[in-house]
């Protein structure tokens, strides 16, 4: 596997997946403040512009450090900036990944129903790699709002030189849920279901490079 700073811009028919870095902070700094996104992810919420800046500037550290994958999502045609996308959680055998995604409130559901298979065939027929999961909140309502103690490790620690993913600051679930998660939730579940993901318990979903490897959506 060649080192991960190459890996960039990858393209859609619609949409190109950059560094973070080269989209509008503000913009990034929207999607890192919203509440319903981040429950998703299991991450605490970027209080200020500066968090998000420093979030964007330690996740770059892990590109170079060969430990994750993050992209943000922009219009091809118009630079718009749609949401981000990430790969991270390698096995030490670089074979397994964790995927997470996150956009904004604006963002049409077409943006990853083109996104997520072209990154999902990036990591199998690129990366070389065997299986991805993505980790959401469990649909039960009472839960809605916590995810297992290894998921919400979700901000990226520059003091930490034994980080090993894009996000690594352990952080506390929100104390409300809001009030659209149950929503969203359900909608990434059909996404990935649409995409072959399996649920394999009540918190993660895992999609196998064969499933897909004579799926034209996923051939990159």
């Amino acid at each position: 596997m060649a080192h991960f700073e190459k890996y960039h811009p990858l393209l859609s028919a619609h949409y190109q997946l950059d560094w973070p870095t080269l989209f509008r902070l503000k913009d990034v700094h929207a999607l890192r403040a919203d509440a319903t996104q981040a429950a998703l992810s299991g991450r605490a919420l970027d209080a200020t512009i500066e968090d998000t800046a420093r979030y964007v500037n330690q996740s770059m550290q892990l590109v170079m450090g060969d430990r994750s994958l993050l992209y943000g999502i922009g219009d091809r045609a118009t630079g718009a900036f749609c949401g981000s996308i990430c790969l991270w959680q390698f096995d030490a055998e670089k074979t397994e990944a964790q995927l997470r995604f996150e956009v904004l409130e604006r963002t049409p559901a077409a943006v990853m129903a083109e996104v997520l298979p072209r990154v999902a065939g990036f990591a199998f027929f690129e990366l070389g790699l065997k299986r991805l999961r993505v980790v959401l909140p469990p649909e039960t309502a009472a839960a809605q709002s916590v995810l297992p103690p290894e998921t919400a490790a979700a901000e990226p620690a520059a003091t930490n030189a034994a980080a090993t993913t894009a996000d690594q600051t352990a952080t506390e679930p929100e104390a409300t849920t809001p009030a659209d998660l149950p929503a969203a939730n359900a909608a990434a579940r059909a996404l990935l279901a649409a995409n072959h993901f399996v649920a394999v318990d009540a918190t993660t979903l895992v999609l196998t490079r064969d499933t897909v490897a004579d799926d034209p959506a996923f051939r990159f």
